[in-house]
């Protein structure tokens, strides 16, 4: 098993998730990890829709997808998460992942603007830096396409 991919988009699964990024990193499973989402019937199955054919798709909490990850298979994975604090709880659980992309944390009150698709609040900051401490890299990128930019530059 490896894991292709570890994507933070607070909309999950999109038009741009499923084809962009799994023709630019071609991928067997598309994993969405969200202790919320994996216990929402319709949005599970909302999610799905917009999985191409072919592709395996899972949605899973941070327990289920910590046990998931502990066994060796033979798949490409792409994760995909709403918000850090779901890989930090990973990364503690004991999987190992080397990069993130960083591509939709929208606006909020009381989160500062680092690119137009990622805004920051202090927690945020707080939980990408201990990510960084576990030699984990941080970019931003929208798109495939896009300029990969250092987030840990703007925090």
């Amino acid at each position: 098993m490896s894991i292709e991919l570890v994507r933070i988009d607070e909309r999950l699964i999109h038009g741009q998730i499923a084809y962009s990024w799994t023709i630019a990193y071609p991928v067997d499973h598309i994993m969405v990890i969200d202790d919320f989402v994996a216990k929402d019937p319709t949005q599970k199955m909302l999610l799905g829709l917009a999985v191409p054919r072919g592709k395996k798709y899972t949605v899973l909490t941070v327990e289920e997808a910590t046990q998931y990850l502990k066994i060796e298979r033979s798949e490409r994975i792409f994760i995909v998460v709403k918000n850090p604090q779901t890989l930090l709880r990973l990364l503690e659980n004991g999987i190992h992942f080397s990069d993130i992309n960083v591509g939709g944390m929208y606006y909020k009150p009381g989160k500062v603007e680092i690119s137009k698709t990622v805004y920051l609040n202090d927690e945020d900051k707080s939980i990408f830096r201990k990510i960084k401490d576990y030699g984990v890299r941080c970019e931003i990128r929208t798109s495939p396409n896009d300029k990969s930019i250092n987030l840990f530059k703007y925090i």
